[in-house]
């Protein structure tokens, strides 16, 4: 046989490959259809569904119109463009007036076959004929016809009055141009519910930002049959309405998100944090790393419960059923990006390697809003997605992940996720939505506390190399409070900032940050003058020992007062006095035997001071110390106590804790030959979370250090600073500050000692307090004592 030529033949079949088989989601072929309105330059497109039975669903007569008022199609365009498949002239077009175009594959027209069985296409252009294309798509359907190919099925134009194209769409006039599709003999059966589905996937097609330059596009979707059915109802439930992307703008109340920008000429990164609707921070840094996104916009909103709960009540629906993170590609939404089930960023995954460090999908909206042209974001032709071309893999890989790990920071390191008390975590649940006008939100944490966190993290909460940063900024009010009482890590703070570059920070920060460094200043001559007059006051103990008797007698009777409220009972008498008495010589045997071991550590530490390349060694005698000084608390603790409790961290109220401790526990151990005196001004409950022991062990170190230096008396003071600040102060007698030490804060460095004990004990008392972010202070007392102040935040 000679050489033969051949060729393709397209049969009638590839209708169904490129048609309803291709596009296998009603509400995806409505949104193509929409798409090619918008491309149309039309202003606005109409989505009507008619014809419904009294319950309710579709019928054999039911009809999908969507019309618009574009450009329109005239003959030349429906024979070279509408009906040459695949063809599209919008991947020749880059922009069109200025903006991206929403379609570009040339498959959206078969989107019409996916939804009926037959099309009346009705379009004219300005001042043309007014045109008519039906089309039986079951005529294409012919199976087992191998030689039937599409070119073969007969279709015919014709031109027609406007009134009679008004009369097939069943509407009063027709437009001077635009394009109307009509759509019968529906495939698939619709309802309410279905129809609100839609709505959904109109919404989440429109980006609310909208990046095209025209005025706005609008769809408005009908159903006249439910018209009465919408009377009175609010927008998330009606079906008749204009189509509304509010969903990220209501989401600006008072919640937790970031926002982060690439300047369009790729040279910047912008990124903002709010919390509670006021600014965190702000950064403006060099783009060294995403060269492939310019243009790109991204904004995460964190949602906490009672966040979510506020969503439901907004948008009614739930936010997990809502959705995540969507992609909106030239000013549309691309598909199933951000869908529920659909973790196209790896959210899920992620957290799976750390659930207490990363955010997923559950704890997250947002978008993501990214422009350009087929080159470098290029969709899938079953329209669900984007090839993974290098523009893509940048922003899902990289650049989504940085911005991500900012609000990670935030939310996990300074919020500590926003811990709602589990008493309210299971009604917040049950709720359908709460009143956001008439709902008080609770934490477990003060926000006075976070804001300490925040504060004095905030240059690793922005986490950015100084080198790349171009200008940066960030909240002056978080500081407010902090320098009060965390005045050394604010000094700290400022003197990071000021050693950036002048014109890298922002010039109203700069002039805040003056202001701190001139409070701080006073405050510390504050803090000299109050030294002098307390070295005066002192002069009048016996003045204050009359006082202090006095409000003992106050403080009793309003124990008495008050012993239903404060019902928190640390330590429970023992019933028999016999089982007391053997208890008490055990555990005395226990504390004696614990203070030989402590001896023996004290003697190890000293020795390998002085040998070099002994961190190590050091660091473990410091743990075994610390867990001989548990040993020693659990003995005292389970005389008094069920000792299990005092292991795990729970809540605990601070000052009537550390006052029966020392005067129902402390007294019977080691505080024994010291004259104890405790003055608890707290009358209301102060909790916060940590363990019991851990607390004990650092009162039996304070009450230990007040024998080494010779003590007779310790005074235990307690009362409150603020709403939210507790202060602790231990009063001794001893022999005061050492001239052996180089300065008072060395007192707590691990092996620094003036006495006969091991230099663990301070060292310890200071890593249990700022387990809990806590401070202490010592404070030498004339003509001789010492005081260890205390501060604590709820």
């Amino acid at each position: 046989m000679d050489k033969k030529t051949l060729h393709f033949k397209t049969n009638t079949l590839l209708k169904n490959l490129i048609g309803k088989d291709l596009i296998n989601d009603d509400n995806i072929a409505i949104v193509e259809l929409v798409k090619n309105s918008y491309d149309a330059n039309s202003d606005n497109v109409l989505v009507r569904f008619s014809h419904f039975s009294s319950k309710g669903i579709s019928t054999e007569l039911s009809e999908i119109l969507i019309a618009d008022e574009g450009s329109g199609m005239n003959l030349s365009d429906i024979e070279d463009k509408w009906l040459n498949i695949a063809y599209s002239e919008k991947i020749l077009e880059d922009k069109k007036e200025g903006a991206y175009l929403a379609g570009n594959k040339g498959i959206g027209r078969f989107s019409c076959d996916r939804l009926g069985e037959q099309l009346d296409l009705l379009t004219r252009k300005e001042g043309e004929d007014l045109l008519h294309l039906k089309i039986q798509w079951p005529e294409f359907e012919v199976e087992g016809d191998k030689d039937l190919t599409i070119q073969e099925i007969d279709l015919t134009v014709r031109a027609i009055e406007a009134t009679e194209a008004a009369k097939i769409a069943s509407i009063q006039k027709f437009p001077e141009h635009g394009t109307v599709l009509v759509i019968s003999t529906l495939r698939s059966v619709w309802d309410r519910d279905r129809l609100k589905e839609l709505k959904t996937s109109l919404e989440k097609f429109l980006n609310p930002n909208q990046l095209f330059l025209r005025d706005k596009f609008k769809i408005n979707l009908s159903v006249p049959d439910f018209e009465k059915d919408d009377k009175n109802k609010s927008y998330p439930d009606r079906i008749n309405v204009e189509i509304q992307n509010q969903i990220f703008d209501k989401l600006k109340f008072n919640s937790t998100y970031i926002e982060a920008k690439i300047s369009e000429d790729n040279e910047t990164v912008s990124t903002t944090l709010y919390h509670e609707g006021e600014k965190v921070f702000d950064l403006v840094e060099l783009n060294e790393r995403y060269h492939l996104l310019s243009g790109t916009h991204i904004v995460i909103y964190y949602l906490n419960p009672y966040k979510k709960a506020y969503f439901k009540r907004q948008t009614g629906v739930r936010s997990v059923d809502f959705g995540s993170i969507f992609l909106f590609l030239n000013g549309f939404r691309i598909a199933p990006y951000g869908d529920r089930g659909d973790d196209w960023l790896g959210l899920d995954v992620r957290k799976t390697q750390g659930t207490s460090r990363y955010l997923g999908s559950r704890d997250v909206v947002g978008r993501i809003e990214i422009s350009g042209s087929e080159k470098e974001f290029k969709p899938i032709s079953s329209r669900e997605g984007l090839k993974k071309t290098a523009s893509f893999n940048q922003l899902r890989e990289e650049y989504f992940l940085d911005v991500l790990r900012k609000l990670e920071k935030f939310v996990v390191e300074g919020l500590q996720w926003d811990s709602i008390p589990d008493s309210l975590r299971q009604t917040i649940r049950l709720e359908e939505g709460l009143d956001w006008d008439n709902t008080q939100e609770q934490y477990v944490e003060s926000w006075e506390r976070k804001q300490q966190r925040i504060a004095l993290s905030i240059m690793t909460l922005i986490g950015s190399s100084p080198d790349r940063i171009i200008r940066f900024w960030f909240n002056p009010a978080l500081l407010e409070g902090v320098y009060e009482s965390r005045q050394e890590e604010v000094k700290n703070l400022l003197d990071d900032i000021e050693g950036f570059e002048p014109d890298k920070i922002d010039s109203s920060l700069t002039r805040n940050l003056s202001k701190f460094r001139t409070i701080i200043a006073q405050k510390e001559e504050e803090a000299k003058v109050a030294k002098a007059d307390a070295a005066d006051l002192r002069a009048e103990v016996a003045k204050q020992r009359a006082r202090v008797a006095q409000q003992d007698k106050k403080i009793t009777k309003l124990e008495a007062e008050t012993e239903t409220y404060r019902a928190q009972t640390f330590f429970y008498e023992q019933i028999s006095s016999l089982d007391i008495k053997q208890l008490l010589s055990y555990h005395h045997q226990i504390n004696l035997d614990s203070h030989k071991v402590d001896n023996y550590l004290a003697k190890a530490v000293k020795a390998l001071r002085s040998i070099p390349n002994t961190k190590e060694i050091l660091d473990n005698i410091q743990k075994a110390s610390l867990i001989n000084k548990r040993i020693a608390a659990l003995a005292q603790y389970a005389t008094k106590a069920d000792f299990r409790s005092g292991i795990k961290k729970e809540l605990t109220d601070i000052p009537a804790y550390i006052e029966q401790y020392l005067l129902r526990v402390a007294t019977d151990f080691n505080a024994t030959g010291l004259k104890l005196e405790v003055i608890n001004a707290v009358q209301e409950l102060f909790e916060i979370k940590v363990s019991r022991v851990e607390i004990s062990i650092l009162i039996d170190n304070i009450i230990s250090n007040a024998h080494k230096s010779q003590s007779t008396k310790l005074t235990v003071s307690i009362s409150k600073l603020s709403t939210n600040r507790l202060q602790v102060s231990f009063i001794d007698d001893g022999n005061g500050l050492s001239d052996e030490l180089p300065n008072i804060d060395s007192m707590f460095e691990l092996g620094v000692t003036t006495t006969s004990g091991s230099g663990l004990g301070l060292y310890h008392v200071k890593n249990i307090i700022e387990k809990i972010d806590g401070k202490i202070t010592a404070i030498p007392l004339e003509p001789k004592g010492m005081e260890f102040r205390i501060e604590v935040t709820k």
